[in-house]
């Protein structure tokens, strides 16, 4: 049996060596695991007697199942460490506000005041 429906095939494109190339993909989640060794993808080239059969095999078969758990992780934990040091950075900030503030009021306004905090005796 073939299989035409969810094949997407890619544009040609030119190598640097004169060649082609064109990428086909095919959505295989369809598929039941248990059947894919029924399977085999079929390549024909224009002008060449040859024909390329390769099975149907997960480990040979470039997918892309395995590429979203891998970066699942790295953008979760990007993700937790930019949202902690966005919360460390408030805090911080928070905390430097409060003390400024607090030292400002200890402060003297005036030399008068400065004076008499100095030499309390005097007053």
């Amino acid at each position: 049996m073939e299989i035409h429906d969810h094949v997407e095939k890619g544009e040609i494109l030119h190598n640097h060596d004169g060649t082609f190339q064109l990428s086909v993909n095919m959505n295989a989640s369809s598929v039941p695991s248990e059947d894919w060794t029924s399977y085999s993808c079929v390549f024909q080239f224009s002008g060449v007697e040859d024909i390329i059969v390769t099975a149907l095999n997960k480990s040979t078969i470039r997918t892309n199942w395995e590429r979203r758990a891998h970066t699942k992780i790295p953008v979760t934990a990007a993700v937790v460490v930019l949202v902690l040091l966005i919360l460390v950075a408030a805090v911080g900030f928070v905390v430097y506000k409060k003390k400024k503030c607090e030292s400002s009021k200890e402060a003297p306004n005036n030399l008068s005041e400065l004076s008499e905090r100095l030499n309390p005796e005097t007053t």
